[in-house]
């Protein structure tokens, strides 16, 4: 499966939350009174009109209670109080999105999974709300609105129009975004690559650009393909515009302001992951060529990870290249993981084919494994 770059995405998740205190609607418009006496809160500007605002004393409490707490499951049950006993508040979304972090922190990764897929129908839910006063105050006329603030000086109109809707929905799109790829994370986790591929997709639904998305969903339909031969056909084909279109992508990913901290090391194993996705979505297409190809170009930029020589050893036995297909291996059983005896088992075939007997098997793979980066 695709690697993951950097922090874990419940990290992300929490950068996404709200980081400031929560107020009650009485008390955020007292603190407005005592700081901006006089100022006229424009549409869409400042904190009310666009987060979210706790209905009551008790329930922003009860939220920067939530906030603030640490233990992973205090915290699990802090946010199923909340949610219990404020349904309807604005804050259900953040409060499912700690739910996501916290059980993903105590390994329990299907509960996280279905806590996301909450967060993202609160979220939802909450951006639909907004839209709706947006369309109520587009039919206002000055008169309504003057009305409006002589009972509330603080009241913000919204408009769907200006640029702080619109970086407001943004901002709640990539959220959803990245609760999706927590998802992904979880059922990686859960070995599901059914939910794996129906999150994946849904994500590419709002974010079709995404080159991690499109990286990992390539790549879970290279390493599962269906029984039925039409089928595979098609999911292959699939895959490899999916792995394409990450790599004509990667260049501007790996040089964006959001991975400028990456380390060389992270760059080159986001990059030999896609080419050795490309690599097996040839050989399933037995264009062995180009899979072989693929894979030694995947190698360049990480060239001790045994899973790619294992697949570069199948792709030189179906071309009956078995020199070839005996060094890569050698390479993949001297580096071990997870696909050390399938290698073996293969080298051995091979190896007692070509020289009658086991007797220098050993010594064969230390020699091939020496020749690693060379």
């Amino acid at each position: 499966m695709m690697a993951k770059k950097g922090p874990a995405i419940w990290v992300i998740l929490i950068a996404l939350i709200l980081s400031l205190p929560v107020w009650s609607a009485g008390q955020r418009r007292n603190q407005q009174k005592e700081q901006q006496p006089q100022q006229q809160q424009q549409p869409g500007q400042g904190q009310p009109g666009f987060l979210p605002q706790a209905k009551t004393k008790d329930e922003a409490d009860a939220f920067n209670a939530l906030q603030k707490e640490q233990n992973p499951a205090k915290k699990v049950e802090l946010a199923e109080a909340f949610v219990s006993k404020y349904p309807d508040s604005d804050f259900v979304a953040y409060a499912q999105t700690f739910r996501v972090t916290s059980y993903s922190q105590l390994g329990k990764h299907k509960e996280s999974a279905a806590a996301a897929e909450q967060a993202v129908d609160a979220t939802v839910k909450f951006g639909e709300k907004l839209a709706a006063k947006a369309d109520a105050d587009a039919k206002l006329s000055d008169k309504d609105r003057e009305n409006v603030r002589k009972k509330d000086k603080n009241a913000v109109f919204l408009d769907k129009n200006s640029p702080q809707f619109e970086e407001f929905m943004n901002q709640s799109e990539q959220r959803i975004v990245a609760l999706y790829k927590s998802i992904i994370q979880s059922y990686q986790m859960l070995n599901d690559a059914p939910h794996m591929m129906e999150a994946s997709k849904k994500a590419l639904g709002l974010k079709p650009d995404d080159v991690d998305l499109l990286a990992t969903i390539s790549n879970v339909m290279a390493e599962r393909p269906p029984t039925n031969d039409q089928q595979m056909t098609e999911q292959m084909k699939q895959a490899e515009e999916y792995v394409n279109q990450a790599l004509t992508l990667l260049p501007a990913y790996l040089s964006s302001p959001e991975n400028a901290s990456w380390t060389p090391a992270q760059k080159a194993d986001v990059t030999s992951q896609l080419h050795y996705t490309l690599g097996l979505i040839y050989l399933r297409q037995k264009r062995l060529g180009s899979s072989q190809a693929e894979f030694m170009t995947a190698l360049k930029s990480k060239p001790n990870d045994p899973i790619t020589y294992y697949r570069l050893g199948i792709a030189y036995v179906q071309e009956m290249k078995n020199d070839q297909a005996m060094d890569a291996l050698g390479k993949s059983v001297f580096l071990k993981g997870v696909s050390e005896p399938n290698a073996r088992d293969l080298l051995k075939q091979l190896y007692v084919q070509k020289n009658k007997s086991e007797q220098g098997l050993e010594d064969y793979i230390k020699s091939a494994g020496s020749k690693i980066g060379q």
